[in-house]
């Protein structure tokens, strides 16, 4: 157990899975109180973290939150703030899959709540977390990109241009709130070896095949590897 986030408060939406449950629970060990969400679809996903995080120095504690809703955005920081007192940590990292293909088939309601998830949603957690960032002197708002934010692709969705959007918010949110001592920063992993993924890769032998030769290191990184990135940016060891 580790002391690097000993007091401070996280918010981590879409961690009951993959990147943001090992973040929650790799924050918990190292002394946070994390609040986790997701749309409470599989009630079994919650309680899993819940019991892994019987025995960490930190806590978590989850609340049901879509976050295509702004008002369960606007509940989830308000429970946060009520249990805890403040906000050190936001973690904008819930996802949807967006359904992809030629321009002409891609439906707008389908690009539309691309954009909603992976850019208006975190823009309406920042804007309720901000205001109280500011008021407690300092903060960390770490908003999880993706590698498809870098490169085009044959096959058009709305997330790869919704996650490059996300760096440029970012990169304006740590131009405006870095006098307030408000880091912002952006994560862009690649493939990562989530639950999802590892389901799919077991009837795919060829991709795993592919994946030995497409990645430097001869296969995608583990969630928690990533999640140690994450650590560091929730720390004050990025205090610049």
């Amino acid at each position: 157990m580790g002391t690097r986030l000993a007091g401070k408060v996280a918010i981590i939406t879409g961690a009951t899975l993959g990147l943001g449950k090992a973040a929650a629970l790799l924050f918990a060990k190292e002394g946070a109180s994390v609040a986790i969400c997701d749309r409470g679809r599989t009630p079994e996903n919650p309680q899993k973290v819940l019991k892994a995080a019987e025995d960490l120095t930190g806590e978590i504690a989850y609340k049901k939150c879509d976050v295509m809703k702004k008002e369960d955005i606007t509940a989830l920081v308000e429970f946060t703030l009520n249990r805890y007192g403040r906000i050190d940590v936001m973690v904008n990292n819930a996802r949807i899959e967006n359904p992809a293909g030629l321009l002409e088939n891609v439906r707008l309601e389908d690009w539309e709540d691309g954009l909603f998830c992976h850019m208006t949603a975190p823009f309406l957690f920042c804007k309720a977390v901000v205001p109280s960032m500011i008021e407690q002197g300092g903060g960390s708002i770490i908003n999880v990109s993706s590698g498809n934010a870098l490169f085009g692709s044959p096959s058009i969705a709305s997330y790869g241009p919704a996650k490059a959007g996300m760096i440029n918010f970012t990169m304006s949110l740590a131009v405006t709130y870095g006098p307030y001592a408000i880091r912002a920063n952006t994560l862009t992993p690649a493939r990562m070896l989530t639950e999802k993924k590892l389901e799919m890769l077991k009837g795919n032998p060829a991709e795993v095949r592919r994946q030995k030769y497409v990645y430097p290191m001869g296969s995608p990184a583990q969630p928690e590897q990533v999640a140690d990135v994450m650590l560091f940016l929730a720390s004050d060891e990025s205090a610049a």
